[in-house]
């Protein structure tokens, strides 16, 4: 992918293959915001991101139940094979407050659509994330291998406070749970390292990370450069923040390559350009 970006003088930035593993495709009601493929691809090609994987963007309506839930997921499906080159994996969502009839739609995510897993976002969809409901969803999700739940967090939540992240880690270990934007403030972040300190199988994204006192040095330093992925949360930004950040972050190359883009390479599966 050739691209045009704000970001092309600096070469710390411009020579790492770049893939955004937190963007959301879709319409939110809540947050009157828009991310269709093209205002998502036109984004990418204006920051310099090579591939990224998408989601459903939090907030979408649902008045029809799992009938939305699976329109949300047939467009994923359908952003991926019409824009292979820049939309390279997808997860769907499931919503918990549907309770059993969920299920069959998270088999349906995938087999049928063959995404990577599932997305949640307990702040709009109104269960915290442990939930019985969640258990059940998640507990369906773990029968297939190399399953991934994004699971985004907030430290003032009650819904989606990082500690109840780490009971669905503790009772799945074999689900990777992506811990979307996981620093957004000191005090999150410390939460977030030490949730990653005690659960393995959590990785971290950089997406709406604080921008000062390092936090991305902090995560290499405690949880290892092999988990922590590069994002941006397209498309709620102009000009993404999350690129210099790491950029020019106080960590080795080979370690700014790992969170760039090879660790989602190894998560999602991804073939190398």
């Amino acid at each position: 992918m050739t691209s045009q970006t704000r970001y092309e003088g600096d070469e710390k930035v411009a020579n790492f293959y770049k893939i955004d593993v937190h963007v959301h495709l879709g319409i939110s009601s809540v947050l009157s915001v828009a991310g269709s493929t093209d205002e998502i691809i036109r984004k990418m090609r204006l920051n310099g991101i090579d591939q990224s994987v998408i989601s459903p963007i939090p907030g979408y309506e649902d008045p029809n139940g799992v009938a939305d839930s699976r329109a949300q997921n047939d467009g994923i499906a359908a952003a991926l094979r019409e824009h292979p080159d820049h939309l390279v994996r997808g997860l769907g969502v499931v919503e918990p407050r549907h309770g059993a009839a969920a299920l069959d739609e998270v088999d349906r995510v995938m087999t049928d659509l063959g995404l990577s897993g599932l997305m949640f976002h307990n702040d709009f969809n109104g269960l915290p994330l442990d939930h019985p409901s969640m258990f059940a969803i998640v507990e369906r999700l773990a029968r297939y291998p190399d399953a991934v739940a994004q699971v985004h967090t907030a430290q003032h939540s009650v819904l989606e406070a990082p500690f109840q992240l780490g009971r669905l880690a503790d009772a799945f270990p074999t689900v990777t749970f992506l811990n979307a934007h996981p620093f957004m403030d000191t005090t999150h972040e410390a939460a977030s390292l030490d949730l990653g300190e005690r659960h393995p199988n959590i990785v971290f994204d950089t997406a709406v990370s604080h921008t000062q006192l390092y936090p991305i040095e902090h995560a290499v330093e405690r949880l290892g450069a092999d988990r922590v992925l590069w994002a941006s949360s397209n498309p709620y930004y102009e000009t993404t923040l999350d690129i210099p950040l790491v950029a020019n972050a106080a960590i080795s190359e080979d370690d700014k390559r790992k969170l760039f883009a090879e660790n989602a390479r190894r998560i999602f599966k991804i073939e190398e350009a």
